[in-house]
């Protein structure tokens, strides 16, 4: 019997692993998607995460700094491994407003700040991404409010 729940447990553990692996192929197939399709245009690509104990969110904003407006949203809320990241037009629109629009979500609230915590601020002080030794661009994190 011990040795069937130690099957059990592992076969549990790696289809959890290759479900993690599909989640993150699937989304790093759309933000490469956005980024392809938007190439050679002034804007920033910025996502934010929030966590919460049952559900979370992630979101992917497609901004145009100069202007001030998010020109495209992706969000992914939920709390399996089957969700994705989806069409948020709601959250397209003028920068200054655009938690409000996220409505009374409160992990897409969080993720939606979170993500715009990684854009320039607009007093001129911009955190701009820094090269790696190796050539590679580091994109700097926004900064969490865990307490």
């Amino acid at each position: 019997m011990g040795w069937q729940f130690a099957a059990i447990l592992i076969g549990a553990l790696l289809a959890s692993i290759a479900l993690s692996l599909w989640q993150h192929s699937r989304y790093m197939k759309v933000v490469n998607e956005m980024a392809r399709a938007n190439a050679g245009r002034r804007l920033r690509l910025v996502s934010g995460r929030a966590k919460g104990r049952l559900r979370g969110a992630v979101v992917v904003l497609l901004v145009d700094p100069a202007a001030g407006e998010v020109v495209e949203a992706r969000a992914m809320v939920g709390s399996t491994i089957f969700a994705r990241l989806r069409p948020a037009p709601e959250l397209a629109g003028p920068v200054s407003d655009v938690v409000a629009r996220a409505g009374d979500d409160k992990q897409l609230r969080a993720a939606v700040e979170s993500a715009l915590g990684m854009l320039p601020e607009r007093s001129g002080e911009a955190r701009a991404p820094q090269t790696s030794p190796a050539g590679r661009i580091r994109i700097p994190r926004a900064q969490s409010s865990t307490h």
